[in-house]
């Protein structure tokens, strides 16, 4: 178990660091521990404030108790909410406690027959069941959930999945399941909230869940989004919807409050005047339709962005999967440099090098060999051998079960046979050899044990790459439908172009027509669409800078990793 939790943490260090510059960060890695219903058991925030610009102090804000330094001797400062570390150029990792709630924390609710049952009661029942995980949102952050639920090899038949996936690697079944909770329904991409597996259950044993959670990579994108966008874009859309109505109406064009629709207004006020100002007047349209083009050309970069940075993830996606596999591969070198030293070709057990594929059935056949049945049949026949040479039977343990079976051997002569040989086991030489054999046998369990969850996980971090790129797929088609307001915006600059050339009184009629058809087409994105791109934008970037557990301190970049395993026991 401590090795999964090693493996999840420096996997997701790499999963948030993907986009982190040379600054001072705050990683923020919060270990909790909680029951089905999500209801906490314990929490501990494992806090690194990466000192990128070498500072003699580094100042945090927390909320945080029972505060420790975990990787220094490093002191620190406590004043309210604000942490001074006297950190002398260096890092500081520390963690501590708090009752706060995580801003997402998984449930996992369990059927059988249509009534809700736990996990212990399901071990002792027969049914077809339905398991339910999703996550509970105590704050709005829209996030990146990965959740792991390893299933016994019996007792689950007929599974079918939703928002999941199941992993069988060397004997083992890991069921994966996936979900972007917090994100708003009406943007438009059908994420998953929630994931669900129905199978009929036969006795089962569900023992523990781990999810990894976090809403940095979707943070990081919405800034790169707003780093492109320079306009006030609410003003903008007020302007727009007026002019629109206006034109819609064939009503005189008001005063606007942004200087460039202003200037359109002035100059489609002026274009009515007469055929003597309707060249100027179509000039300035021609403008007007320009800025309005370069506007959507700005709201399709931004789109880009979004796009680029869910590709930069998927870009991460084979490094992701080759250091997860690399992790194994170090984990197996080490078990078998300890295998090589442990004497194990003594006994007479010969284990060739230890890969990802071969690992289960070398260590199911050492442990065939050393199981306490085995050893003692040996034990027990190689004594037998000695016995009998000893009481000059000059027979093999196979002639003496046989002459015994037909009374060849008198009650007597069977009867010291087997005390001897109950006394040459009691010995406490045998005693240590059968001991030896024990703790071989434990420390190869304990070992296959560590290695089974460890590929468990490597087939889970492939799952979750599987869903990244999942989600960039459905950003390609947010890209498509900007391209095409785009495209829309170029063409009625065109068309303004097209009026402005013409510089004639059927120019004029042309031109109002046309006003009052394009108006009639974009009243509604005005008045409704882009409102709600808008509003449901700015409601998903906010929310997805509130990410942290923690205080995020002033003029440092903040990270934060939520990993929570859920005991179903």
């Amino acid at each position: 178990m401590k090795r999964l939790f090693a493996v999840l943490l420096a996997l997701t260090m790499t999963l948030s660091c993907v986009s982190a510059l040379a600054e001072n960060t705050k990683h923020e890695r919060v270990f909790i521990v909680a029951d089905p219903e999500g209801n906490v058991k314990t929490l501990t925030d494992n806090i690194r404030l990466e000192n990128g610009d070498m500072l003699e102090e580094l100042i945090d804000r927390t909320m945080l108790t029972n505060i420790e330094n975990v990787d220094g001797d490093e002191t620190f400062i406590l004043d309210g909410e604000t942490l001074t570390w006297k950190a002398n150029g260096k890092d500081i990792t520390y963690q501590g406690t708090s009752d706060k709630l995580p801003a997402i924390l998984p449930a996992v609710k369990i059927t059988l027959d249509g009534q809700e049952v736990t996990a212990q009661q399901l071990k002792d029942m027969t049914g077809e069941a339905v398991l339910t995980v999703s996550y509970q949102m105590n704050q709005q952050v829209p996030a990146i959930a990965v959740s792991l639920l390893p299933l016994p090899q019996t007792g689950v038949s007929d599974l079918k999945l939703t928002n999941a996936t199941m992993l069988n690697e060397m004997g083992m079944q890991v069921l994966v399941g996936w979900a972007v909770p917090g994100v708003d329904a009406k943007v438009g991409i059908e994420l998953p909230e929630t994931f669900t597996a129905s199978f009929h259950a036969d006795h089962v044993e569900l023992n523990w869940m781990m999810t990894v959670t976090t809403a940095d990579p979707i943070d990081s994108v919405i800034q790169r989004v707003d780093g492109k966008i320079s306009l006030d874009a609410h003003k903008i859309l007020d302007d727009l919807r007026v002019l629109l109505t206006a034109m819609k109406n064939s009503d005189a064009l008001p005063a606007l409050e942004n200087e460039k629709a202003n200037e359109i207004v002035n100059k489609l006020n002026a274009l009515n005047d007469g055929v003597a100002q309707l060249n100027d007047g179509a000039v300035q349209l021609k403008d007007g339709a320009a800025a309005l083009s370069d506007g959507m050309n700005q709201a399709a970069e931004g789109a880009d962005a979004l796009n680029a940075g869910l590709r930069q993830l998927t870009d991460n996606n084979e490094l992701l999967n080759g250091g997860a596999s690399q992790i194994f591969d170090a984990i197996l070198n080490t078990a078998n440099e300890q295998l090589a030293a442990s004497g194990l070709d003594a006994a007479g057990i010969t284990l060739p090098a230890l890969t990802q594929e071969n690992y289960a059935e070398l260590l199911d056949g050492a442990l065939a060999q050393l199981s306490p049945e085995a050893v003692r049949e040996t034990a027990q026949r190689k004594v037998m051998e000695i016995v009998l040479e000893k009481a000059k039977l000059n027979m093999t343990v196979e002639e003496y079960e046989a002459a015994v079976a037909e009374k060849k051997i008198n009650a007597v002569q069977q009867g010291v046979i087997k005390g001897l040989v109950q006394t040459a086991l009691a010995s406490d030489e045998v005693k240590e050899k059968f001991a030896q054999a024990q703790t071989a046998y434990d420390s190869l369990t304990g070992l296959k044990n560590q290695l089974d969850q460890l590929s468990q996980f490597v087939a889970g971090v492939k799952a979750y790459t599987g869903g990244v790129a999942q989600a960039a797929a459905g950003s390609d088609q947010l890209c498509a439908g900007m391209a095409q307001l785009k495209d829309g915006a170029a063409q009625l600059k065109t068309g303004a172009e097209t009026l402005q050339a013409d510089g004639t009184q059927t120019l004029k009629d042309t031109l109002t027509n046309a006003e009052k058809s394009a108006a009639g087409k974009l009243l509604p994105l005005a008045e409704t669409v882009l409102p709600n791109a808008l509003s449901l934008y700015e409601s998903t970037r906010d929310n997805a800078r509130n990410g942290g557990y923690d205080l995020r301190p002033d003029g440092m970049k903040a990270m934060t990793v939520y990993i929570i395993r859920t005991d179903l026991q």
